[in-house]
């Protein structure tokens, strides 16, 4: 009794301390400022009788798809509440960060205190439920590999029922340009012109680039059907694929692919051709359990949907789609503390904590994708700038250096030997060196692949210091932008002087780059490029089939996987492409396996 007493004098002095700073709010519309996963956002609130009306987010740089549901729901919370303390959307945790903390610059501007609109709001406590649902396939996960087994299951006749623990589809395929290789295809013959590429040359790069810690079954598996897979997609399912935009250096042939509009579109196409044809979509639907018969089959899924209720769905097969464990910071290897996460915090591992309880066995579980040429613009977190690197090295003469103002490394290599070169250097980090020309090209390209939504946002950045050290520094002089970012400033200068005798000599001695251009005049621009990961590359370990095997090595009957749940494919390293590629095929492949058995 106490205790009730309590909180009813604790809610009281809440509510008299919310309607004093509510009397001293002024009605009218403001707009606060906040920080997002990509950086800057604002928000709108307007006040009414000293209350929050409106709240409405009028300018974000957040990732479509990814951020959708707390752009459009999380305001909302906080009207309804009249509370900025109401919990944040699943997996958009920082854009949710993001508007409370505009929401609150804005009642601040109205003359409000923030915190007597901080109080949590208790919630009503409904009677949990018991929902049963039955399918020939459960399918977990509905990213990139997800929605692919969905679909190609329903195309050949089953019912399928795709869970999904987020508020919206797509998973870290969400954040991903999108591309594919077209090894085998009829499109790659008949469109790009490539008669030279093989599956037994795909094999060969996949492996070069996963230094030989690949599977050998599941790229064998997915160099002989990709070329199956993209017809399919291409003539059957009219999804809009051409040659990639960027294409990078670490294929022996032509054969990148990149999907109109990004991956946020192949997404949304693909789930409507699963609605459209009958299949059920259940959303904010968390897989927590596997169901098994006694003879030890998989039959089925236990789950909690958003309101707390059980859900038991029965089948005859079950894909896990799960994605990877990236946001798991005990499940990674211990240096993954020296870079940055440009991942979602929904990759937690689920799927293979389901299957690792029933015996399933493990694959590469040291082995974490990593990308170079990340930008550190919210703390802890990389946005993935490689597009506009990569593109500047090849118009323009701009050049990485490290800390001791040294080059390092070929600009244009594979993207594997960028980030193994990265890692080598002092701190873990390099940088890019840009005169204004130079400076061009990597605007353009980070406007035209929506990494920003203006120039002025990448301007931004040089305000933007983290552990002590700027994310980019702009000068007339390369000595004082140097200075800024950290940089040995004499060296750098006679890099660039050295540099610019080569591109003169017309040979790059030093490291064979392709010459592309000097240094030339200021203003000078230079960017950090951090390693930045993602994607786990261990995971569950399956046959070709994309059954999954127990420690023994045996199928565990009536469980498949797809993606990054299942490890192996892609090694130590993935090949540009490769990623997307192994989630699309390895869906497909598992939901024609998981069809077979319902026969």
């Amino acid at each position: 009794m106490l205790r009730f007493k309590t909180l009813l004098c604790a809610a009281a002095v809440a509510a008299a301390m919310t309607g004093t700073a509510s009397a001293q709010m002024a009605d009218g519309t403001y707009t606060g400022i906040g920080q997002g996963r990509n950086g800057e956002l604002a928000v709108e609130v307007t006040v009414k009788a000293g209350k929050l009306d409106a709240v409405k987010v009028v300018r974000h740089v957040e990732t479509p798809g990814v951020s959708d549901a707390a752009v459009a729901n999380f305001p909302a919370a906080i009207i309804a509440s009249q509370s900025t303390a109401v919990d944040s959307v699943t997996g958009a945790s920082l854009t949710s960060e993001g508007i409370r903390t505009a929401v609150a610059d804005a009642i601040r501007k109205a003359g409000g205190d923030p915190a007597q609109f901080a109080t949590v709001v208790a919630k009503k406590k409904a009677a949990k439920k018991l929902i049963k649902e039955n399918a020939d396939i459960v399918v977990v996960g509905a990213g990139g590999s997800g929605i692919s087994a969905a679909v190609r299951a329903e195309t050949l006749g089953a019912k399928v029922i795709l869970i999904e623990k987020m508020p919206v589809i797509g998973g870290c395929t969400a954040l991903n340009a999108g591309t594919l290789i077209a090894t085998g295809s009829r499109y790659q013959r008949e469109v790009m012109k490539e008669t030279k590429d093989s599956p037994e040359l795909a094999y060969k790069d996949i492996f070069r680039v996963g230094k030989n810690r690949n599977d050998p079954v599941l790229v064998k598996m997915v160099t002989e059907r990709v070329g199956g897979v993209v017809d399919w997609l291409i003539y059957d399912m009219k999804i809009p694929y051409g040659p990639a935009a960027t294409q990078y250096p670490d294929h022996s042939a032509n054969r990148q692919l990149g999907v109109t509009g990004r991956s946020i579109n192949f997404l949304g196409l693909m789930k409507g051709k699963f609605l459209d044809m009958g299949g059920k979509l259940m959303l904010q639907t968390r897989a927590e359990e596997l169901v098994r018969d006694a003879d030890g089959r998989v039959i089925g899924v236990r789950a909690k949907d958003a309101d707390g209720n059980t859900v038991e769905l029965t089948s005859k097969a079950v894909i896990l789609a799960a994605g990877g464990y990236g946001a798991v910071k005990s499940m990674l290897p211990k240096e993954m503390s020296n870079y940055v996460f440009y991942g979602l915090d929904s990759e937690t591992g689920d799927g293979y904590r389901m299957a690792t309880q029933i015996g399933a066995g493990t694959i590469n579980m040291d082995l974490v994708k990593m990308y170079p040429q990340g930008v550190e613009t919210v703390p802890g977190h990389g946005l993935a700038a490689t597009a506009s690197s990569t593109d500047t090295m090849k118009k323009s003469g701009a050049i990485y250096v490290n800390r001791d103002g040294k080059r390092f490394v070929n600009e244009r290599e594979s993207l594997g030997v960028l980030t193994d070169e990265t890692v080598a250097q002092p701190g873990h980090i390099a940088y890019i060196v840009m005169d204004a020309n130079a400076w061009k090209e990597y605007t353009r390209k980070s406007l035209e692949d929506k990494l920003v939504p203006n120039a002025e946002s990448l301007m931004k950045w040089t305000k933007i210091v983290n552990n002590g050290r700027p994310v980019m520094a702009v000068s007339e002089k390369l000595a004082d932008a140097a200075k800024v970012m950290g940089v040995d400033a004499a060296q750098l200068e006679k890099t660039v002087a050295h540099w610019n005798s080569l591109v003169k000599a017309g040979k790059d001695a030093d490291f064979g780059r392709q010459i592309t251009g000097g240094l030339g005049e200021g203003p000078y621009y230079i960017v950090e490029q951090k390693v930045r990961y993602q994607t786990t590359l261990g995971g569950l370990k399956a046959d070709a089939r994309m059954q999954i095997l127990d420690k023994a090595g045996k199928p565990i009957e009536g469980l498949y996987g797809a993606g990054c749940v299942v490890g192996g494919a892609n090694g130590a390293d993935s090949m540009t492409a490769m990623m997307n590629s192994w989630a699309i095929v390895s869906g497909v492949v598992a939901a024609e396996s998981a069809v077979k058995t319902l026969k």
